[in-house]
């Protein structure tokens, strides 16, 4: 496809009225990179005209500058709305192949349309420059972001991360390479949602294995095949995604120095350093997109999949701030907003809103997690739990293996570990703390026996059956406490969740904390200092009465929509309820959502297969519980565990939630 040269009509300048526009800031505008108030200067004498669409711009202030071009804010006097102008001087531009340059630049991008890549608005030219229009991107550049920040904190990194894989893997998907990934094309909108942009050295691969031997880019971030005029294709791409995560996280691009020379030689040896502060996880990932053989480098798919994306907080949103102070991750929440912005301002208004969003929220084939008008987000298990579950209790244990097993644990637990900080790993002498059942976990893991030492001495379904149909009364005492319906509604109110003794609570954003007893009838509140309150339904205080009501119909959709995880009705009568139980913490990555009990369980739900494993402690012994994809539940004891092995599927699920056990002892600390 070409582009053809747009006629040019020269108009005189409206008068002075007709350019003072209705609103002077782009649409939702409120900031600019540090979060402060934006004013936008349009020069009326800065006047541009695509006669094509009969549309007049005027030419605000400079947003940026590169070898050809010059990038400004311009408002479109017919919508109001601002863009990104993209300016060409014809003097730049002279020679046909510099031309054919910008012509290529605009095929390749006009047509994409993804939420993570720039959009192209439109293009012409007149007599003095070419003009190509695109969206604005109010917020800057990453390279803005880190001349704040120095560094992100891996969070932040995964986030935007995230945001570059999405749309180079929809560049990808359309041919396309980009070939000039870099912090300075990493752009943010006022939602701080990542565009990538400039496709001014992007080209598209016209066959499969087609390699490119043109050298383009920039110096820090130019892969080493590129350099040495091996062939590059996407790969380059991946090169450059690991140059962008080292320097979000290290404050510099990984080869860096003070001369070109010196920057290609180790390009070309591979030489950089990672420094200790980085997490492993992040230091994997790096070296792999780093791998000087492109095709040893992971995919852009295989990188969303890796452990560092999949073990550790990734945000589902950042605030502006963001660009220039380090954001206060809540443990794994969603970033909280105070009750009061979001719940109205009576009790009837509050029902009809909740009533409402929760209403819309459909069951839409086999997909477990629900997201309405992205508002809210639901979790259910479609089928039932198995009834009867298999328990795997100590009593085939032999005494002796028993004592010797607790005696490792607590050798384990009363270490003193110089290498971790001692607010974060402080023995704790608290059986049901998050920090014992981390140093009981990894104790299990290291002991127990691995690949064919595995005994699988699991007890068959048909003889567990029986057992429990001839003692159900025996379940309470050995039974785990669990989540088994939840509903994220944290974009506007908190976390609804209800335990297996039919208990339902809500997590509010603001941290507070209100309990339904399983009769539904008397109510706990913790305020923001812990402090409780204990009403009945039937008499609710009227500083309370929101929170109350959001509670109520919390409880009623989950009710009305959800289904149960398991067959837990045997337990209504037979465990008396204190309030004491709650959620305490929650969070989520791509991978499962996890939640953390007040009496130390640890709960584990997986996205892709439906899985749980559930940690906890019960009468002084420690418990793994596995849900499989059949929704059949089974109980270990970690001491048996580690006399006999398990399956894999378990120990890798214990391997997860191990991660994410230490991710919130080292953000909470041992108190946890």
């Amino acid at each position: 496809m070409s582009v053809d040269v747009l006629p040019v009509r020269v108009v005189p300048a409206p008068p002075m009225k007709e350019l003072r526009p209705r609103n002077t800031r782009p649409e939702g505008g409120r900031g600019n990179s540090e979060g402060n108030d934006v004013n936008h200067h349009f020069d009326s004498s800065c006047i541009i005209y695509d006669s094509i669409t009969d549309t007049t711009y005027l030419r605000g202030r400079l947003l940026g500058k590169g070898g050809f071009a010059r990038c400004y804010e311009l408002l479109d006097l017919n919508s109001n709305k601002i863009y990104a102008g993209k300016i060409i001087s014809k003097t730049r531009i002279a020679k046909p192949h510099q031309r054919q340059k910008i012509v290529r630049e605009v095929e390749l991008q006009k047509d994409l349309k993804h939420k993570h890549v720039v959009e192209f608005h439109s293009y012409f030219e007149d007599n003095e420059n070419v003009y190509i229009i695109l969206e604005n991107c109010s917020r800057k550049s990453l390279v803005h972001v880190l001349k704040h920040r120095k560094t992100l904190t891996e969070p932040e990194v995964r986030y935007y991360l995230k945001h570059i894989v999405e749309g180079a893997t929809y560049i990808h998907d359309k041919n396309i390479i980009h070939r000039d990934l870099k912090l300075g094309n990493m752009l943010l909108n006022e939602s701080m949602e990542l565009k990538i942009a400039d496709f001014g050295l992007a080209t598209r691969v016209d066959f499969a294995g087609e390699k490119k031997m043109t050298v383009c880019g920039t110096p820090n971030y130019i892969a080493p095949e590129v350099l040495q005029k091996k062939g590059h294709s996407f790969e380059a791409d991946i090169w450059a995604v690991g140059c962008i995560m080292y320097a979000l996280l290290v404050g510099r691009p990984p080869f860096e120095t003070s001369t070109l020379k010196e920057t290609y030689l180790r390009i070309t040896e591979n030489s950089y350093t990672l420094p200790n502060s980085l997490s492993n996880s992040a230091k994997n990932l790096i070296r792999k997109c780093l791998s000087p053989d492109p095709a040893r480098r992971p995919t852009l798919d295989d990188l969303l999949a890796d452990e560092y994306f999949t073990c550790g907080y990734m945000p589902r949103t950042l605030t502006p701030t963001a660009c220039s102070t380090v954001p206060k991750f809540p443990v794994y929440t969603k970033f909280n907003r105070p009750l009061s912005y979001a719940v109205p301002d009576t009790k009837n208004d509050a029902m009809g809103k909740l009533g409402n969003a929760l209403s819309q929220i459909q069951l839409k084939g086999t997909s477990e997690t629900i997201i309405p008008d992205k508002e809210g987000e639901v979790c259910y298990d479609r089928q039932p739990l198995t009834a009867g579950r298999e328990q795997h209790m100590v009593t085939d244990v032999s005494p002796a293996v028993k004592t010797a097993v607790k005696e490792v644990i607590v050798d384990v637990i009363s270490m003193d570990r110089s290498d971790s900080p001692p607010q974060h790993r402080a023995p704790s002498p608290n059986p049901r703390s998050a920090v014992t059942l981390l140093d009981v976990i990894n104790t299990c893991l290291e002991h127990m026996p691995k690949g064919s030492d595995v005994k699988h001495t699991d007890y068959n379904k048909q003889n567990q059956k029986t057992e429990v149909d001839r003692n159900p009364t025996s379940l309470p005492d050995t039974d785990v406490m669990w989540v088994t319906k939840w509903v994220d509604y944290s974009n506007k109110y908190g976390f609804g969740f209800q335990l297996s003794n039919d208990a339902i609570g809500v997590l509010f954003n603001d941290t507070s904390r209100i309990l339904l007893a399983p009769d539904g009838r008397a109510v706990q509140y913790f305020d923001l200092t812990g402090k409780l309150s204990a009403f009945s339904t039937e008499c609710i205080p009227e500083d309370l009465e929101r929170k109350t009501t959001l509670l109520q119909y919390f409880a009623r959709y989950m009710d009305e929509h959800l289904i149960q995880g398991g067959d837990i009705a045997h337990l209504r009568a037979m465990r008396s309820w204190s309030g004491s139980l709650y959620l305490k913490k929650w969070f989520r990555t791509t991978k499962a959502i996890v939640l953390y009990l007040s009496d130390g369980t640890l709960q584990v739900n997986f996205f892709d297969d439906h899985t749980k494993i559930i940690l906890s402690y019960h009468n002084n012994d420690y418990l793994v519980t596995f849900i499989d994809p059949e929704r059949l539940a089974k109980t270990f004891s970690i001491v048996h565990i580690i006399q006999d092995g398990c399956r894999p599927e378990i120990i890798e699920r214990m391997l997860f939630a191990k991660t994410m056990l230490k991710n919130l002892v080292d953000i909470e600390g041992a108190d946890i």
